[in-house]
């Protein structure tokens, strides 16, 4: 596994701790108050730190080989494909980096604090 893959590799289980944090209270807290407030301050940059280093990796193929590793890691092609429908069809894609912030911290928000049961 060369760099690029790694990079690419990294970004992912970044995302797919965003996205499943919420089944342990936990993983959910650091999600809350560590990854979600860090990966904003990412993306309010002028630039992406990890996209930039794949691009400077490889500045003509970069989108493509990402696409690549993607299939090699079993990533479903529907679901790529449809992020990147909803992308142009939608004003905010529920699937954009940014939906996903957003389902994150819901629901890691929901796990972390549970409505009381008990309340009559």
């Amino acid at each position: 596994m060369n760099i690029f893959d790694s990079l690419c590799l990294i970004h992912i289980i970044v995302w797919l701790f965003v996205l499943f944090a919420f089944l342990d209270k936990k993983t959910a807290y650091y999600n809350v108050y560590y990854i979600i407030p860090l990966i904003y301050i990412i993306h309010i940059l002028p630039f992406h730190v990890l996209v930039k280093m794949k691009q400077e990796l490889h500045p003509d193929t970069w989108k493509n080989d990402e696409e690549l590793i993607l299939k090699k890691l079993v990533i479903p092609e529907h679901f790529v494909n449809l992020q990147k429908k909803l992308e142009q069809k939608c004003f905010c894609s529920p699937i954009s980096p940014q939906g996903m912030l957003i389902f994150g911290l819901i629901t890691s928000i929901l796990t972390l604090y549970p409505k009381c049961s008990d309340k009559n």
